[in-house]
Formats: structure tokens, sequence, C-alpha cells
């Protein structure tokens, strides 16, 4: 039989047995990152395959080396998970909700609207270029003065006297000017449209290969200062009876110093203890900070998408009404020597080759802003725990400031008690003193 070691000494088999369980979980997280990171280059960045594969495969290997080895690396690699969770994930989600809506539903709206400008310069210019329109009310006109005399020749061949009658009809209108005009308000059109695609490629461009990297440069910033203020600032966030604060108050009692624990139902209301799965008070409070923003920009949202279906509905109802509106049937009557001659002409209101042709885009925002409001909303429900989660973590890589930390909490307590002991000791006094004068009076 193997003799049994003594207590306190690690075996070299359990030792190893640690590292490795130590080195495969330091795989496992740094596997996750470099997936997330494989999946955001592909189809965010849109690089190829290869690239993709060797820039992953290098940040497993640095990652996976570095966890193993630094214990701030890991401290932080944790930090910047949960921060994902926190108040800057929701602000990341936010602005690229808002940089979906803008670069899908309102540049659709634009393009709707400059189709609707490109319709009216159709017909504009069908009514213009009378030549080259046979049924433009111009013209009509002209066939009709020409029906109207080759109808006078053929009465006044019937009569006894014969007249000659030459009579020629040509129509011109002074279009130069309008022409001009159209063909300005088309370049216009067409500059407004080209600058208004380059501004959205631009952007486009920004939001697909840049805003990754910041957001990511962001929340490693963020996770960064939380770690810095939480170690150097004794009052930051030191609110919260943690293990290791029950663990130095037991200690207290034992030594027969003054110990704070139970607190009373006011100091459990402002000093929560965590771990804890029951919520608070002030977990509800945070909730409700946390969805304000979620709701302002559902709102914005809301309204911009509906602006862009309103347009749509309003241009397809516009379109209809026109298909089904028939040429304008002008009746004509003329009357020579008592004798009536009838004819008529007809004159097309809109071209139906000009009609624009709108597109909405609901299916391609509101799947992605789904999801978004969906992620937002197990953040937000969550979002107290993930913050009570930042701080154990912290406690539990860097003991020397938590204990710091904890002495602090902990004085401050003892500090408010003993004051609240001495106005209680205070009033007393105080009443005695005016009963005893009272019963003095009395005598």
């Amino acid at each position: 039989m193997k003799p049994i070691p003594p207590s306190g000494i690690t075996q070299p088999e359990d030792r190893l047995q640690g590292h490795l369980l130590h080195f495969l979980s330091c795989l496992l997280f740094s596997l996750l990152l470099g997936s997330l990171l494989l999946l955001g280059l592909r189809f965010s960045l849109q690089y190829s395959l290869l690239v993709c594969g060797v820039i992953s495969g290098c940040t497993v290997l640095l990652l996976t080396s570095s966890l193993f080895v630094s214990q701030r690396v890991r401290c932080f690699a944790l930090l910047f998970l949960i921060s994902c969770a926190l108040q800057q994930g929701r602000n990341l989600l936010l602005a690229a909700g808002m940089s979906m809506v803008l670069l899908w539903n309102v540049s659709n709206t634009f393009q709707n609207l400059h189709r609707v400008a490109q319709s009216i310069v159709c017909n504009l210019e069908n009514q213009v270029h009378l030549q080259d329109a046979p049924s433009s009310p111009l013209q009509t006109q002209v066939n009709m003065i020409r029906e109207t005399c080759k109808r006078m020749k053929n009465f006044l061949e019937f009569v006894v006297v014969s007249f000659k009658v030459d009579i020629r009809v040509s129509g011109h209108a002074e279009s130069e000017a309008a022409q001009e005009k159209l063909q300005e308000a088309t370049q216009m059109l067409n500059a407004t449209a080209e600058k208004a695609e380059a501004i959205y490629d631009t952007v486009s461009t920004i939001r697909n290969r840049v805003a990754p990297g910041i957001g990511v440069l962001i929340l490693a910033l963020m996770a960064i200062l939380f770690l810095k203020m939480h170690r150097q600032n004794k009052r930051y966030l030191n609110s919260y009876i943690t293990p290791e604060f029950v663990r130095y108050d037991e200690q207290q009692r034992a030594e027969g110093r003054p110990h704070v624990l139970p607190l009373t139902k006011k100091e459990a209301k402002r000093y929560p203890s965590i771990p804890s799965a029951r919520p608070t008070l002030s977990d509800g409070m945070s909730v409700l900070i946390f969805f304000i923003p979620v709701v302002v920009h559902l709102l914005t949202w809301s309204a911009l998408i509906g602006l862009d279906t309103l347009l749509y509905w309003i241009i397809q109802t516009v379109n209809r009404h026109m298909r089904q509106f028939r040429p304008i049937d002008v009746p004509l009557r003329v009357t020579l020597n008592g004798s009536p001659k009838t004819f008529s002409y007809s004159i097309e209101m809109f071209k139906k080759e000009c009609l624009t042709q709108p597109t909405i885009l609901l299916s391609q925002s509101l799947a992605p802003l789904s999801v978004i409001l969906v992620v937002l909303a197990i953040m937000g429900l969550l979002s107290p725990k993930f913050l009570q989660a930042k701080i154990l973590l912290i406690e539990r890589f860097y003991g020397d400031s938590s204990a710091d930390r904890v002495q602090h909490l902990h004085a401050k307590i003892v500090r408010k008690r003993s004051k609240k002991k001495l106005k209680a000791l205070k009033s007393t006094l105080v009443s005695y003193a005016t009963n005893k004068q009272k019963w003095l009076h009395t005598v």
C-alpha cells in the first residue's frame, strides 16, 4: 500500500492533473473566442477563409499561452466576457440596431422618394417632347384642327361655288427651356442619388470593418477601467456583503471586536448580500435603468420603419389608382351651315412606363432587430447578477485589494451604527434632563 501523504502536501500526480485541467480550460476558452473571431472576420469583414483561419489560429495559440501563464490575463478575459452582457454590450447592440435601421430602412425610404421624383420627371418629359409624342395634348390639338380642315374641304366641294381651300397646320412649342430645366432636374436627382449611394457605401464599410474593432476596443478599455477603479478606489461599488466580508466579520467576532452581522432591515436593503438568487429593490432599479435606452431606441426604430412602410403603401396605392385611369376622351362638335359634325380625340394623363416600383425591406430588418431585442431583454434581466459576478471575480483573483475593501465597508457600517447609538443616547439624555426639570418645577 502507498503511504498516506501528510496533510497540506500535494502529490506530483495531483499537481500534474491540476495543470492539465487548467490548460484544458484555457484552451476551451481560447477556442470559444477564436470561433467568434473567425465568424466575425468571415461574415462581417468578408475575409477569405484561409486568412480567417490563420488569424483565428494564431489568436487561439497566443491567448491560450497567455491565459495559462498570467493571472491578470485570465481575470481580464473573464471581465471582458461579462462586460459584453452589461451596459457596454447593450450600447453596442443598440448602435448596431440603429445602424441597421439607418442603412436599410432609411436608405430604402430615400430610394423610394428618388423613384417618385424620377416618375414625375418622366411624365414631364413625355409632355415636353411634342414632336416625338404623337399622343401629346398639343399634337392631338394639331390633329384635331387638321381633321376639321379636311371635313370643311369635303363640305365645300358640294356647294355650287367652288372655293380653293389650302390650309396647312403645324404645331410648334417653345420647349427648349423646359427641356433644359428637366435635364437640370434629372442631373440633380442623379447627383443626389450618387452622393447618397456613396455615403451609404462609406457608412456600410465603416460599420462592417471599423465598428466591430472599435466595439471590442471599447469593451476592453471599459473592463480595464473597471478593474483599475475596483482595485484603487475602496468606495467604488463597495456596497455588497461578499463571502470575504462574512469571513472577516466572523474573525472580528471571534477576536471580541465590533461585528455587524446580521444586518438590520435598512442595512440589508442598502448592502445586499452576494451571491444571491433573490432579486432585490436595487436589482429592479438597475434593470429599469438598463431598459430606458432600449425603449427609446425601440420607439425610434419603430418610427423609422413605420415611415418607410407608410411611404411604400402610399406609392403602391397611388400606382394602383393611376393604372386604373383610362385615356380621357374629349368630344368635338363642329357645325358648318347647320350641319353638325362630331368627332373626338383622347388624352393620356399618365404614362404607365413612368410609374415607379417601390421596395420594402421589412423582412431584412425585422429579423435581426428581433434577435437584438431578445438578447437585450435577457441581458437586462440578468444585468444585476452579471455585475455581482464581476465583483466576485475580482475578489477571487485579487484577494489583497478585496481585503482592503471589506475592511473599509465593515468600518463604515460600524461607524454608522456608532453614530446612531450616540444619537439615541443623546436623545435619551435630553429627554431625561427635560423630565427632571419638569419634576423640579413641579416640586
